[in-house]
């Protein structure tokens, strides 16, 4: 692999890290076997265009024919957005990790509480995004409400809430702009769950 082939394959390789992404769950976006994914990665094996295209589009990359004399200004302005992307993204993955936390606790301290299935079973379906189309600000306010879940005095309308804020941010992922385009979100046909409020 030449130079350039190379430089490809870390950026490749970082931009799938940065996303949080195994091989094996690339190669399924993609539809590039792992075992191709590992040898671009590993710098063993030519690039080819078809699994560029794939990959980069699976990790919300573009791909793009830059004027040489832009090059400077472009790695620049790219540099600055992963910069600022990486930082949201591992905000994100703590948040995750804490709800979890918070999760097992509630399932230790209160395993037959009426409902708490059902707040599982959708944090496990939240868990199926990726994380860059994850509220951070949903995820806190849902990780509050859930810790106050503990409180007898609370437990079933914190529950309630909690609910309904994980169906929030559930929904927001599945309907809202794509992360780094600003594009407005299409209007969605149907929604993941019911919104009480209409």
């Amino acid at each position: 692999m030449g130079y350039d082939s190379a430089d490809i394959a870390a950026r490749l390789q970082a931009a799938r890290k940065t996303k949080g992404l195994s091989q094996r769950e690339l190669s399924d976006l993609a539809g590039v076997p792992q075992a191709q994914i590992s040898r671009i990665e590993a710098g063993t094996v030519d690039l080819r265009l078809s699994s560029l295209v794939a990959l980069a589009h699976a990790l919300d990359l573009e791909l793009t024919l830059v004027p040489r004399k832009a090059v400077p200004a472009v790695r620049s302005l790219s540099r600055e957005a992963v910069s600022a992307n990486r930082k949201d993204i591992v905000a994100v993955q703590k948040e995750m990790q804490r709800i979890s936390e918070t999760m097992r606790g509630l399932q230790i301290k209160t395993p037959n509480l009426d409902g708490l299935q059902q707040l599982q079973k959708s944090f496990s379906d939240l868990q199926r995004f990726r994380v860059p189309t994850l509220d951070l600000d949903g995820l806190k306010q849902l990780r509050q409400s859930m810790e106050q879940i503990s409180r007898p005095a609370k437990e079933m309308a914190a529950l309630s809430q909690s609910i309904k804020l994980m169906q929030a941010v559930r929904n927001k992922a599945a309907h809202g702009p794509l992360p780094d385009t600003g594009d407005s979100p299409s209007r969605p046909a149907y929604s993941l769950d019911e919104d009480d409020d209409a």
